[in-house]
């Protein structure tokens, strides 16, 4: 009995047919999406990270006047 092996994949030039500038600007919008929605977790991250430090300054530095 033959062996059937499954057709290979066309890839995804076979069938899409964008030209260069419209993909550089599709990929440039996909950056600035990701840029907005980003920008506020890290600016909250960033707060988060420094309250912490300041907290933990303040323990440490009362436990050392003991």
């Amino acid at each position: 009995m033959k062996a059937h092996e499954a057709g290979k994949h066309p890839g995804p030039w076979k069938f899409m047919r964008v030209d260069s500038e419209f993909a550089g600007v599709l990929i440039a919008l996909g950056f600035v999406v990701m840029a907005f929605v980003s920008m506020p977790l890290a600016a909250w991250f960033v707060s988060g990270a420094i309250l912490i430090g300041v907290l933990v300054a303040l323990v440490l530095s009362i436990a050392q006047k003991d």
